[in-house]
């Protein structure tokens, strides 16, 4: 079983979901507003203290964008401050499926970990991107 953790990143607040390989099971978490803090320093310590062995994080795929360039070292920063794998992946409508699904549901109009839990599943339904 691998833990993984989602994460869809944002420079004021994460939201982030956890993820099971060997259920396929995806779930959000919490949203954390970052208030200036370091949001690679934040997520490490999440990993080491909840033992995740696996992160992804949803970024957009257009290779002009200043935001994937920033989701970018994001994503490898954290990837050598934690050692643990970081993959990339394509957030297209993760926001707006988590803003229906929330409504839906009489949630708040945005929800950040929803939108990181839809993340994960989406690199779950990809069976080719991890060997667990």
């Amino acid at each position: 079983m691998t833990r993984i953790l989602g994460i869809d990143f944002g420079t004021k607040r994460l939201g982030l979901a956890f993820g099971d390989s060997a259920t396929s099971v995806a779930a959000p978490l919490e949203t954390i507003e970052l208030n200036g803090a370091d949001p690679v320093k934040l997520v490490c310590e999440i990993i080491e203290r909840d033992g995740y062995d696996y992160v992804v994080v949803g970024a957009p795929m257009e290779t002009n964008s200043r935001v994937r360039a920033t989701v970018l070292t994001f994503a490898t920063r954290l990837e050598k401050m934690s050692g643990v794998q970081v993959s990339l992946v394509d957030e297209h409508l993760t926001s707006k499926m988590a803003d229906i699904i929330a409504k839906e549901h009489g949630g708040r109009e945005h929800d950040d970990a929803l939108a990181a839990a839809l993340i994960v599943e989406a690199f779950l339904n990809n069976v080719n991107n991890l060997n667990a």
